[in-house]
């Protein structure tokens, strides 16, 4: 299995996103939104889900615990996309509603960027399932998921130096912008590294998910420059969040429910068969 230490990495990922969210979310936390709520229990489970598997895989005797963990993701992953789908939801509300000086400059950028994560989460997991009999391609589009989450946390993380360095000289929306670019040229290298590191089997993954954490940060920049795009996704905070919730846990079933199909084992036609087929 390839990734021997994948689950600290994981953890330690995990860890980060109290100071990265702190001022967002878990420093306000009974002022937050049931979406935001929803979103970050489900996060975390998915990131310590992947932890555990990750630990799991490589241990004899837990490799049952493995495959446990890998059939309970079957149920928890569309959640986990139903709340994703809705935080893109919570953007457009806010992009629409809100007073935050973020979400007025960047908040059509942001909405564009969530949407591809997700979008890229999505097909990560359908390819995870549909690649299962393949350990180094199953392994790497598992890690892949972790991805999307990966980018807004270092944004975050990269913006607090930032803003100590910068916050007198520069607005607040700029160095925003910045972190988030700077986070995403981390990201990338990370991806970049581990698409180096992989044997042929592995290359394509990862491959993927540099591109997906470099177009993140491209779509973030070109979706600000269109005021079409924006009236769009203020249109869609205007909507029902349930709607988005809904609409979420159809979808993540549906690429479960596809990905687990595609991985089956082809049945054995009968010799019989066969032979007439031929």
């Amino acid at each position: 299995m390839p990734y021997k230490k994948a689950y600290m990495w994981v953890v330690f990922a995990t860890l980060l996103t109290i100071p990265a969210f702190w001022r967002g979310y878990f420093g306000r936390i009974s002022e937050a939104g049931w979406e935001l709520h929803f979103h970050a229990f489900t996060a975390t489970g998915w990131m310590l889900l992947l932890a555990a598997q990750a630990w799991a895989a490589h241990r004899k005797d837990r490799l049952a615990l493995h495959r446990t963990l890998g059939r309970a993701s079957l149920f928890y992953f569309p959640i986990f996309f139903a709340s994703a789908l809705l935080i893109v939801w919570s953007m457009a509300f806010n992009t629409a509603f809100g007073d935050s000086i973020i979400y007025e400059a960047h908040g059509e950028g942001l909405g564009a960027y969530d949407l591809l994560s997700v979008a890229g989460m999505g097909a990560f997991y359908y390819l995870a399932l549909k690649e299962r009999r393949s350990v180094h391609v199953h392994a790497r589009w598992m890690i892949g998921t972790l991805f999307p989450l990966i980018g807004p946390m270092l944004a975050r993380l990269f913006a607090i130096p930032l803003f100590i360095a910068f916050g007198e000289t520069q607005a607040v929306t700029d160095i925003f912008y910045a972190a988030l670019i700077v986070a995403h040229v981390f990201a990338t290298a990370i991806a970049v590294w581990l698409w180096r590191g992989a044997p042929i089997a592995g290359k394509q993954p990862m491959k993927w998910v540099a591109l997906l954490t470099a177009g993140q940060a491209g779509i973030f920049a070109v979706a600000r420059l269109s005021d079409g795009w924006r009236e769009a996704f203020m249109a869609m905070g205007r909507t029902d969040a349930m709607l988005w919730a809904g609409l979420g846990l159809i979808i993540g079933a549906a690429l479960t429910w596809a990905g687990w199909q595609a991985g089956k084992r082809p049945t054995p036609q009968p010799a019989g068969e066969v032979a007439s087929a031929t």
